[in-house]
């Protein structure tokens, strides 16, 4: 339990946070912890909306013993979900951040004899994403961790992110198919969403995820033992975030929250005269997602690899902070396809749902 004296010394005055007993109240939400730090109540104060599903926890740490018929390192067997539990003991807690930005409470776990976890748990006070810094000290074979997220959103698909879009995939279980997906791939994010209301799982490295109903259920860790016997012991760090979203998915309710998590502004010192951007795209659904240089002999030029995200056809302009001679598209070889006008710096793209468009722009 969150002690309150020790919160409200910790905070300063210009915090819009606030804490009673295992009670939080942010700009945002207001939670509350169970036992175990985990969140036993999450009231979205913009939509009046709880999203925890019939008092289930979210961030609930459950592990499995895992002895796949094969591939050890690699694959998950379909009864792991039979085996799961909630063994994790919350052995520390404490508020170690409370000012006008963010409120961190840094929760210290064992999971087993010899597995132990520490996360901070992060609220902004401008940001709906509640996001969850995560360290594991890993010792054991054979054993499965994951994170549950047991969500009241309703929605008979999920969205998860594969290279260059998403693919929707079943929450049922109904047929032999979707008993199949128990454990799926994602990259940066799992989406569940209604017409209005939605909410996502944002991660920087954890790639598998199980989702059923509402509940979705991160993979944090897999204790293999071959080839390599030791090869998954050790300390681990990964970052995952929920983010509930006022509307339905889209680049700007997700896909840009998902890029910031894996691909966080870098800070160097120094300064510049130019303000613009070296590129950007007039629409957020058409991403810039690659910029290299471009392969042989070719001099002053590079390389763009532009995506449309969302799955639905875009018109967008792209435009360039810099002088450019001239703006070709290839194939993703960098063969010439055409060439395309460029107007005060900037070409106009026409793109289908999903598509990948290659440019080498010459400058």
């Amino acid at each position: 339990m969150i002690d309150p004296i020790a919160i409200n010394a910790a905070c300063s005055k210009e915090s819009p946070f606030t804490a009673s007993g295992n009670t939080l109240d942010t700009p945002f939400y207001t939670v509350q912890f169970n036992d175990k730090m985990y969140l036993s109540s999450l009231f979205d104060k913009r939509t009046k909306r709880e999203l925890c599903e019939n008092g289930q926890a979210l961030n609930t740490f459950l592990l499995a013993e895992d002895v796949p018929l094969a591939w050890d390192n690699w694959d998950i067997d379909a009864d792991i979900e039979y085996k799961l539990r909630d063994t994790a003991t919350l052995l520390e807690s404490q508020v170690v951040s409370c000012g006008p930005i963010e409120y961190r409470i840094r929760n210290r776990y064992q999971l087993t004899a010899r597995s132990s976890l520490t996360q901070d748990i992060v609220f902004y006070a401008d940001d709906p994403m509640i996001r969850f810094d995560t360290r594991m000290d890993w010792q054991d074979d054979h054993r499965l961790l994951k994170t549950a997220f047991p969500t009241s959103i309703l929605s008979d698909f999920a969205r998860q992110e594969i290279q260059f879009g998403h693919v929707k995939r079943p929450t049922t279980r109904n047929t032999s198919i979707e008993k199949a997906k128990f454990e799926v791939c994602n990259h940066r994010f799992t989406d569940l969403s209604e017409l209005r209301y939605g909410v996502s799982l944002l991660n920087d490295c954890k790639y598998g995820i199980s989702v059923k109903d509402g509940c979705m259920a991160l993979t944090l860790h897999k204790g293999g033992c071959r080839p390599d016997a030791a090869g998954d012991k050790g300390i681990h760090d990964c970052t995952y975030a929920l983010l509930p979203h006022i509307g339905d998915f889209s680049s700007d309710t997700v896909i840009r929250a998902a890029y910031c998590i894996n691909d966080p502004v870098s800070i160097v010192s120094g300064r510049t005269q130019n303000q613009q951007s070296f590129v950007s795209s007039s629409e957020s659904n058409v991403i810039i997602e690659t910029i290299k240089p471009a392969e042989g002999d070719a001099t002053n030029c590079y390389i763009l690899r532009i995506y449309e995200a969302e799955g639905c056809a875009s018109h967008a302009k792209i435009s360039f902070g810099h002088s450019v001679k001239s703006v070709e598209e290839t194939n993703m070889l960098e063969e010439k396809l055409e060439d395309i006008p460029v107007c005060e710096n900037k070409v106009a793209l026409s793109l289908r749902p999903f598509e990948i468009k290659t440019l080498r722009v010459t400058y």
